[in-house]
């Protein structure tokens, strides 16, 4: 049995009103740099009538460069904000149980929209401020109102969080202890510098965490959809403009000395 047939057989077996489930269309989505990402079409058949929902799925990687990676997370944060003015796709199921098809996974539904290149240059467009007011939307909503506290570190105190960068820092610290390199002297002495050069007017917010443009579907000139939420955290927002001029320095050349890129402006 292949793995769509299982995941139909699953489906099957907890939709007791549907008299049949099938995957009718599996779409290879490989713009995902960490996580898998497939697309799929799934027929519902109830009462003699065939929906077919536009779905994408989401299991959870074993091991690679972000590890460890955490689905249900990534669902939780996305039903969250579902309540929000952010865009994001609707959340449809999350299986904990690696015993279906191997690892636990998500499904959400599949947007329209064309995404932008990674990185983009050429100065203002309106589909770059586009992103930036998305962005910008991502940085603006109540958190704490939307349940999403559950991004704080373990054992916090929601109403008196630790510092944004501490709040931040707390997932990274986490991934380089499962790689076995978070007793690195550069990476402690990295961690201490950002600590004390934090912004004395620094917030808690939500940042997206990888807000490179190719994480946005646009249509019809506006945000349809954002995506990949695998690296959201709870932080100052300067954090997401400085990931992304980060993401220039190492794929496609150090950006200007003041640390600004085309997002950052826009």
């Amino acid at each position: 049995m292949t793995w769509a047939e299982q995941l139909a057989a699953y489906l099957g077996s907890r939709l007791p009103a549907a008299d049949a489930v099938a995957v009718e269309r599996v779409i290879p989505m490989n713009r995902g740099a960490s996580n898998e990402t497939v697309g799929l079409d799934l027929a519902v058949t109830c009462e003699g009538r065939v929906s077919t929902l536009p779905l994408v799925l989401r299991p959870q990687r074993a091991s690679g460069v972000l590890a460890p990676y955490d689905v249900e997370r990534q669902f939780q944060v996305m039903r969250c904000l579902g309540r929000s003015e952010v865009p994001v796709p609707p959340v449809a199921w999350f299986e904990p149980d690696a015993s279906i098809l191997g690892a636990p996974f998500y499904l959400m539904g599949r947007l329209e929209g064309r995404s932008l290149p990674l990185f983009t240059y050429g100065g203002p467009s309106p589909e770059l401020a586009a992103v930036a007011a998305a962005l910008a939307g991502v940085h603006a909503v109540d958190w704490r109102a939307l349940g999403l506290n559950l991004l704080l570190p373990a054992g916090t105190d929601r109403d008196a969080p630790p510092a944004p960068i501490a709040c931040d820092l707390d997932q990274w610290r986490r991934r380089a202890e499962h790689s076995g390199i978070g007793s690195r002297p550069e990476l402690i002495a990295l961690a201490h510098f950002l600590r004390e050069a934090q912004p004395p007017d620094a917030r808690h917010a939500l940042i997206h965490g990888d807000p490179n443009p190719g994480n946005y579907l646009i249509r019809d000139g506006r945000v349809a959809g954002v995506l990949d939420w695998e690296l959201t955290a709870i932080g100052d927002p300067r954090a997401d403009l400085g990931f992304y001029a980060a993401l220039l320095t190492l794929f496609a050349g150090a950006p200007p000395n003041t640390g600004r890129t085309e997002l950052a402006e826009a």
